[in-house]
């Protein structure tokens, strides 16, 4: 009989930026980190240096690089495009306030799922290229047990995640600064399947 491999990837959101503190829609736009707002990814950075990571992946973005670098160091990471945030189109910087007065906005808000901002992309095409680079994951690891990084961004998260929180919407899904999602695959039958999904550090209880 054959071995089951099992695959465990963390999905890490990269750390905050003005825009995010700002509320403004961040898509593609290279946008850097806010330096004070570092140390928040400390305990993040204390639990994952207890994993022995195989392979490291992360978006091309320098909110993403410079959070690779603040939480792993100078290790060798595969970048790729795949995993960028949804883009926004001419929507990029701009809030809510600023569009809520906006036809295309608002029917956007209404059917985001099949409409993509002017100039942007629809779930879709998010969830495609997702999916491709995924694949390609599964089979780069698939003879061996393996841990692996992804450093990448909210709503690259909340795609992957929705997979196996069917009854949450992609909203509803909150994806944190500072946070691991950790997903265990393995092969079962020819496909891979999440048995196990969990958040790393450990989320505290609330009183």
């Amino acid at each position: 009989m054959g071995s089951f491999h099992t695959i465990d990837v963390y999905l890490v959101r990269h750390g905050v930026t003005s825009w995010n503190i700002e509320k403004r829609y961040l898509g593609h736009t290279d946008e850097p980190l806010v330096e004070h707002e570092l140390y928040k990814l400390n305990p993040l950075r204390s639990s994952l240096k207890e994993i022995p990571f195989d392979r490291y992946y992360s978006s091309d973005l320098k909110r993403c690089t410079e959070t690779f670098r603040y939480l792993i160091g100078d290790k060798l990471v595969c970048l790729d495009s795949r995993i960028r945030e949804l883009d926004f189109g001419k929507w990029e910087g701009m809030t809510y306030e600023m569009l809520k007065g906006d036809v295309s906005y608002q029917d956007w808000l209404n059917n985001w799922e099949h409409i993509a901002p002017p100039g942007g992309e629809t779930l879709a095409q998010l969830n495609a290229r997702i999916n491709a680079f995924l694949a390609d994951l599964l089979i780069q690891n698939k003879d061996h047990n393996s841990n692996v990084l992804i450093l990448t961004h909210g709503g690259v998260i909340r795609a992957i995640l929705k997979n196996f929180e069917q009854t949450k919407s992609f909203w509803e899904l909150m994806i944190q600064h500072g946070k691991a999602y950790h997903l265990s695959f393995q092969q079962q039958k020819g496909e891979w399947v999440c048995n196990s999904l969990s958040v790393v550090p450990i989320q505290e209880k609330e009183n």
